[in-house]
């Protein structure tokens, strides 16, 4: 019995043990990851996780990791922001990633507020509607005072969205078509330029293609050689043309060492097709303001000339590739057209000029005035006369000034930004504000205190900056120049010029900007010039609407688009309104 009982103590023993000569050896663990795309770097293969219990992920792509979307092998530029996808890790390794389309039966049903989305390109924009190219063709979405715009990593308002945008639509609803938030993809995606090549390589299996002989275009000169005799090109998501039929993209092996015209993003380094046209006759340069067009029939007339256009025209405003509805009558166009069968047919619009002085999504408008400070109230000022003969001026949308002869008076808040550029010293609203208590002795500046005594500022000239909409206008910034003397009446003093903010110089207080146009009041029209450097030191600057002060010039962008008032008094481009929107 004692042997018996001793036996069977040896075999608990050894089964504890497991044996360790025999053991299997463990399986690695497998982890599971379920959420939505909230980053994508594709320069470091890395993606983050947005997980249901609201827990961010950054996770890596190896060369090794599958990518799958509906049984599909795929790349990581195939996945996209806001996209549901699910994680498979082994030891902490992504092993493999299944991307979910937007649309998933088997997911159909209750969602969490933010879950259900859509993805597309803007094609119209209104303070209600939003509509959008998707996959699947077009799509409008409605849109409230309480849809969240989000860009940039923060909230803002409706107007900084534009045309051509790339966003993700979330929904809190399954089954309703209003729009709790529209979350606009980084600035990676705007159109960087247009090449123009032959094609001398089409590979299916890295998507992408190599084009020979480039040229960039340059704005109002046209196509000049580029830098590299030979362009590589990733076909993230872009789309191919022949005339106005859409193709795929292996289809491209049939036009090899045929010219083609390719506009392209420069995300992340890497050069990405966005819409590519082939080339299909002798091409023609025209630049002058639409005089009429007809959506329906694709043609339009650009300086007397008949010019068809069809889906496969690439259109570029604002650096963004827009649909050829956004073509709008008079505006500023650089058209290159191909001649097919004796018709000129555009195969590139650049709608030039800008869009900050144009009236916005929200039915507001900013508008720019040159006077003299007739008065001033409690919370108001009165704009009069420049001179005995020259009444106060508006410049309109059409980059031209007027004179008014009518009395104006705007609205004057604690935000608005109050100047004295000669001083080069900004002004509290309180102390320029007559008809309230003064303490001069809280001004530090001997000279400002005694121009706030003596009431200096009445009559004298200055830029108002007045945001103009139905319940209002708000001075939102007030450039008073008292060393600018402006006595005559048929010399105009004020240029506009417009351009995209290159490199800022903190210490000497100028912006270099990049892309400049000059608005030449001769011809009406834009005029492209070298790179300009800017002095800002006696000027107002305000970024998306908010007054900007020279010591935070660190949060501006490069790429941001401005439009700059100058007052010619000397050689230097002295910038006196600098409004600047991303």
């Amino acid at each position: 019995m004692k042997r018996k009982l001793s036996i069977l103590i040896i075999l608990v023993l050894l089964l504890n043990m497991n044996l360790v000569y025999g053991a299997a050896p463990s399986k690695p663990k497998i982890q599971k990851l379920t959420g939505t795309i909230e980053g994508l770097n594709f320069k470091e293969n890395k993606i983050t996780i947005l997980d249901y219990n609201g827990k961010r992920h950054t996770v890596k792509i190896l060369p090794s990791t599958i990518i799958e979307i509906e049984g599909v092998w795929k790349e990581i530029y195939d996945l996209f922001f806001g996209q549901e996808v699910d994680i498979t890790l082994e030891k902490n390794t992504v092993k493999k990633v299944v991307g979910y389309p937007e649309e998933d039966p088997e997911r159909d049903g209750y969602i969490m507020p933010g879950t259900r989305f859509r993805t597309g390109t803007i094609l119209f924009l209104s303070e209600n509607q939003i509509e959008i190219k998707e996959k699947t063709g077009r799509s409008k979405y409605r849109l409230t005072p309480a849809t969240i715009v989000i860009k940039n990593g923060g909230s803002v308002g409706i107007n900084q969205v534009k045309v051509g945008d790339k966003v993700v639509l979330t929904f809190d609803d399954i089954y309703s078509t209003e729009a709790s938030t529209i979350r606009v993809q980084d600035e990676e995606k705007h159109i960087e330029g247009i090449l123009k090549g032959k094609i001398n390589l089409v590979d299916e299996k890295n998507k992408e293609i190599l084009l020979k002989s480039p040229y960039i275009y340059k704005e109002g000169i046209g196509f000049i050689p580029y830098k590299d005799h030979q362009v590589k090109l990733k076909t993230n998501g872009g789309e191919f043309y022949v005339g106005g039929q859409n193709i795929k993209f292996k289809d491209l092996k049939k036009y090899m060492n045929k010219e083609t015209y390719i506009a392209f993003d420069k995300a992340y380094g890497t050069m990405n097709i966005a819409k590519l046209q082939i080339k299909e006759g002798s091409s023609k340069m025209y630049q002058a303001s639409i005089e009429d067009i007809e959506y329906g029939t694709g043609k339009m007339i650009v300086n007397k000339n008949l010019i068809h256009f069809n889906p496969g025209t690439i259109v570029i405003k604002d650096n963004r590739l827009v649909d050829v509805l956004n073509i709008d009558r008079y505006k500023d166009v650089f058209v290159n057209a191909d001649t097919i069968k004796g018709k000129p047919t555009a195969n590139f619009v650049a709608i030039e000029g800008t869009s900050i002085l144009d009236d916005r999504i929200d039915n507001t408008k900013i508008a720019i005035y040159r006077g003299k400070i007739e008065d001033i109230y409690e919370y108001g000022v009165k704009i009069g006369k420049i001179n005995y003969r020259f009444d106060h001026l508006k410049l309109k949308d059409d980059n031209k000034w007027v004179e008014l002869n009518d009395s104006e008076r705007f609205e004057l808040t604690e935000d608005t930004l109050i100047y004295d550029s000669q001083l080069k010293k900004s002004i509290p609203a309180s102390y320029f504000i007559s008809s309230r208590y003064i303490n001069l002795n809280d001004i530090k500046d001997k000279t400002l205190r005694d121009r706030v005594k003596d009431n200096f500022y009445k009559n004298k000239t200055a830029y108002f900056v007045v945001k103009e909409s139905a319940f209002g206008r708000e001075l939102l910034a007030l450039n008073i120049t008292p060393h600018i003397n402006e006595y005559r009446q048929n010399v105009k003093m004020d240029y506009s010029t417009i351009g995209e903010v290159k490199e800022i110089d903190y210490d000497k207080g100028t912006i270099t900007f990049t892309k400049v146009k000059n608005f030449n009041t001769l011809n009406n029209r834009w005029e492209n010039s070298a790179d300009e450097v800017v002095d800002i030191n006696q000027g107002v600057m305000l970024l998306n609407d908010t007054p900007i002060p020279l010591d935070k010039l660190y949060i501006l962008r490069k790429g941001t688009l401005g439009y700059i008032i100058k007052n010619k008094q000397s050689s230097i481009d002295q910038g006196y309104v600098i409004l600047l929107e991303d």
